[in-house]
């Protein structure tokens, strides 16, 4: 029968092994060192912004809601809140009057502004209905959307309901128990200064017709709805409302 050759091996060298164990052990530190240097020089990824816009009423000072945008939009709506919340503050104790006017008003114009939105002096018994509801509002002439610049002044036209009256015990009313208000359109210029729509003042409100009873038939009596123009148009909105 041939002859099986033996396989052969050759001894392994003990020291060739050492070194490229060394070598493959320097490639990974190195390649770690690499991966975490440049997660360190890499920029961080900013959070993903909410598609829902920040309320302006998640923001208050005061009671008073000042997170608005900075556009012509935003100052209707400052100058909205604002006219809705000074006569609310009439029967308050004059410190915190003051304080509301100071937070919503410009330097130097608190005591005319106060005036002219209805809060002037406080009631003699600090109690009854002293409420502003703004039902439109609107810029005339500009873009709404357009950012403004600092010291840039917006003048917004609103048309309000006002209502006053004495608070009753709510079981009995008298002879005099009844409730006052009326329709007006208001002008209010407010200034955008340190990212904050102030009021820098406010025209006394217009007069105008109260909505008709029965829609599109007048009630009769005299109506000027000149003022009644831009509410109508496509240029006014719900106060905050996009």
């Amino acid at each position: 029968m041939p002859r099986v050759r033996g396989a052969t091996y050759k001894a392994t060298d003990g020291g060739r092994v050492s070194a490229v164990i060394s070598l493959l052990l320097c490639v990974v530190v190195a390649g770690a060192a690499v991966f975490v240097a440049g997660r360190a020089s890499a920029p961080e990824r900013s959070a993903p912004e909410s598609s829902a816009p920040e309320r302006y009423g998640d923001r208050l000072v005061r009671g008073v809601p000042v997170g608005f945008a900075g556009t012509p939009r935003g100052a209707g709506d400052a100058a909205a809140a604002y006219v809705v919340a000074v006569p609310a503050a009439a029967g308050r104790p004059d410190v915190e009057r003051q304080a509301l006017i100071d937070t919503i008003a410009v330097d130097g114009s608190g005591p005319a502004v106060a005036e002219m939105m209805g809060a002037g002096s406080s009631s003699a018994d600090g109690e009854g209905i002293s409420q502003t509801v703004a039902a439109r509002v609107w810029v005339p002439d500009a873009d709404v959307d357009a950012r403004v610049q600092q010291g840039a002044e917006v003048t917004a036209r609103l048309l309000l309901c006002a209502l006053s009256g004495s608070a009753t015990d709510g079981v009995v009313a008298g002879p005099e128990t009844g409730l006052a208000g009326g329709w007006y359109v208001q002008s209010v210029s407010v200034r955008w200064t340190l990212d904050r729509w102030r009021v820098v003042a406010a025209q006394r409100p217009l007069p105008v017709p109260p909505p008709d009873q029965r829609g599109t038939r007048r009630d009769g009596g005299p109506r000027d709805t000149q003022p009644l123009l831009d509410v109508l148009s496509g240029r006014s909105w719900v106060p905050g409302t996009v």
